[in-house]
């Protein structure tokens, strides 16, 4: 693996984190556990699932087209395989490497059958291969299809379609400019963000302020797609309102802004997740977008492929000048929206989620999705490959370098972190069962004493948090980095305490969620099991399942192992149910039959309740 990180060359504008090479962050404890699951499911059978994403993909010079699959796959491959120090897969992820460097063209491009967005996320991914080997060849490949992309996007600018898609090309061309220093590498990326969406614009101004279906009907629509061309206003909608490319956007609009130095991009990606949170937040932390833009209800649906865009449109921004904004709303979608859209037992995953989720079944919710979205299936491949990378790039991610030779964390799960600062050999080994607590401990091994700085995220909403080192207690500001400057010495230790109070977060209408740190909780029903008419297995809330939180009760913390939830009172709704296959909005003024004494209910985690109502009326 690479021992070294690389920053931001001159002319690009300087960002204050990078990250560490694959490899110096490796999994311990909870993390390791969910890799080692994935590892031993779904991302080993998901290339006999979905042959494209494996070794008959064109990208590896095989005759099969799956456009983001095999790319999405070839990363968790190789991160995967870093963070649990598996040989093995570390092979066979290099392996795949290697064949897709052989079948490069003459002319410097690959993969003909594919899209210049599945193109550019095998660029992402091969730039982890470099990061995880230090194989020149890789370098070289990039190289060529950068010198190719000069030519072809003078010959051939990109076409709509290709212009919502520069992200991961233009990552990877500032990451080769970063480690090579060649020159020529800068005016692709000049003609690349030209040609590209002005996602700037569009974060700045958002258009799309109420949903997509309240202003146009899905059969309109269709017919509207039908009758024009794809640069006429309808196919324009559909792409520039997709929640899944808007996500991208958002880090388009980090990496324009670092080549070009624009104010006006670098602080698009802050204010658009302002506005599109503002008008689509769900409570899981992404867009709600099935797959258009889709208002704040939380019976409306939000996409593993959004969620999954925008996790790593979050992690490319904290590598950006001022982007550490985005760690906080990182943590949420991760322990959230992406958790959850893996089955309790890891075995499957679900394509579009709800917030209020009170129906598993196979049946039509919106006309662009599949009938099955809504269940835990291994159908739609390319949720599950992404869904697959996700969390392996969160984990690269966790720790960061920082421009000043030092550490910067960005979140505190366990893991060991690796890397070499000041001459010395540094060995940080976080110990924590975060998120269910803000208890984390930081242990320094040393080759040598040195000194560095070290930077502790403390989140928004850890208010009153301290850190303890060699006796002296430190208080830290939320939202800011803790600074420790000092020389280190092996053995010592950080003891962190990141206060965890749980809080009702307004979300709909008048209806809240209950948050405690990154997580988000929930009220599961009790459910019951059947059968469509059509013969397809469901899974359903029990009837009368509605029910309002009382304002004034407590909220309290019980844990139980490695599990948490939190005591309250509520008060039965037994008018609130569901409208055709999803539970209807919640009520925004209480109906009379609101009834009975109030009783204990128990909440939790949003990710472990399949059926479950995350946005309650309160009274």
């Amino acid at each position: 693996m690479l021992t070294r990180s690389f920053f931001s060359r001159a002319p690009l504008a300087p960002g204050r984190l990078t990250a560490l090479p694959a490899g110096a962050i490796t999994a311990q404890g909870v993390l390791s556990d969910r890799l080692l699951s994935l590892r031993a499911g779904l991302l080993s059978r998901c290339a006999s699932l979905f042959p494209e994403a494996g070794a008959q993909s064109d990208f590896y010079g095989g005759p099969l087209q799956g456009g983001l699959r095999a790319p999405d796959l070839l990363e968790a491959m190789l991160l995967t395989a870093a963070q649990l120090g598996d040989t093995e897969l570390r092979r066979d992820a290099l392996s795949l490497a290697t064949r897709a460097v052989d079948a490069q063209l003459e002319d410097g491009s690959f993969a003909p059958q594919e899209s210049f967005a599945a193109r550019g996320r095998m660029l992402r991914a091969l730039t982890v291969a470099y990061s995880l080997s230090g194989e020149k060849q890789l370098l070289t490949f990039m190289l060529r299809y950068m010198k190719y992309l000069q030519g072809e996007l003078a010959a051939h600018p990109l076409s709509p379609e290709d212009a919502m898609h520069i992200a991961d090309t233009l990552e990877c061309g500032i990451a080769l400019y970063n480690i090579t220093g060649q020159k020529a590498i800068l005016p692709v990326l000049t003609t690349l963000i030209r040609q590209g969406a002005d996602y700037a614009t569009l974060m700045h101004a958002l258009p799309y302020r109420a949903p997509i279906s309240r202003t146009l009907s899905a059969e309109a629509l269709l017919q509207a797609l039908e009758q024009e061309s794809e640069g006429d206003y309808h196919h324009h909608l559909m792409r520039t309102a997709n929640g899944a490319n808007l996500a991208e956007g958002l880090r388009a609009c980090g990496l324009s802004g670092v080549v070009t130095g624009s104010g006006k991009q670098l602080s698009a990606a802050e204010a658009g997740l302002a506005r599109i949170g503002k008008a689509h937040g769900s409570v899981s932390g992404a867009f709600t977008a099935d797959p258009l833009l889709a208002g704040t209800s939380p019976s409306r649906g939000v996409s593993a492929l959004t969620a999954c865009e925008m996790a790593a449109s979050l992690e490319t921004l904290l590598s950006c000048p001022g982007g550490e904004h985005s760690a906080d709303a990182l943590e949420t979608v991760m322990y959230n929206a992406i958790d959850a859209a893996f089955s309790p037992d890891g075995r499957s995953v679900q394509a579009v989620q709800q917030a209020n989720q009170t129906l598993l079944s196979r049946e039509l919710r919106v006309p662009f999705l599949s009938e099955s979205a809504n269940l835990f299936t291994c159908e739609d491949g390319d949720a599950l490959c992404a869904l697959l990378a996700a969390w392996p790039r969160f984990i690269q991610h966790q720790w960061m370098l920082t421009r000043d030779d030092g550490l910067c964390a960005i979140s505190y799960a366990p893991c060991s972190v690796r890397y070499r600062l000041g001459g010395a050999r540094v060995r940080l080994n976080v110990e924590s069962d975060y998120p269910l607590s803000g208890n984390v401990r930081i242990t320094m091994s040393l080759s040598a004493p040195t000194a560095f700085p070290l930077y502790l995220r403390i989140p928004m909403w850890a208010k009153g948090a301290s850190a303890a080192i060699g006796g002296e207690i430190l208080p830290a500001t939320e939202g800011t980095l803790l600074t420790l400057n000092r020389q280190w010495n092996d053995g010592d230790e950080i003891l962190l305490t990141l206060p965890m109070q749980p809080a009702r977060l307004p979300v709909y209408h008048q209806s809240f969620c209950v948050a405690r740190g990154p997580l988000r909780f929930a009220y599961a029903p009790q459910t019951c099991s059947g059968t469509s008419a059509e013969g397809y297995p469901t899974l359903s809330a029990s009837e009368g399942f509605g029910l309002a939180l009382v304002a004034e009760a407590s909220l309290e913390i019980e844990r139980d192992g490695d599990s948490v939830s939190i005591l309250t009172h509520a008060v039965a709704l037994p008018g609130w149910g569901m409208r055709g296959p999803s539970c209807d909005q919640p009520p925004i003024v209480l109906p009379r039959d609101a009834q009975g004494e109030a009783f204990p209910v128990r909440l939790v985690p949003y990710a472990k309740a399949v059926i479950r109502l995350c946005a309650l009326p309160m009274v």
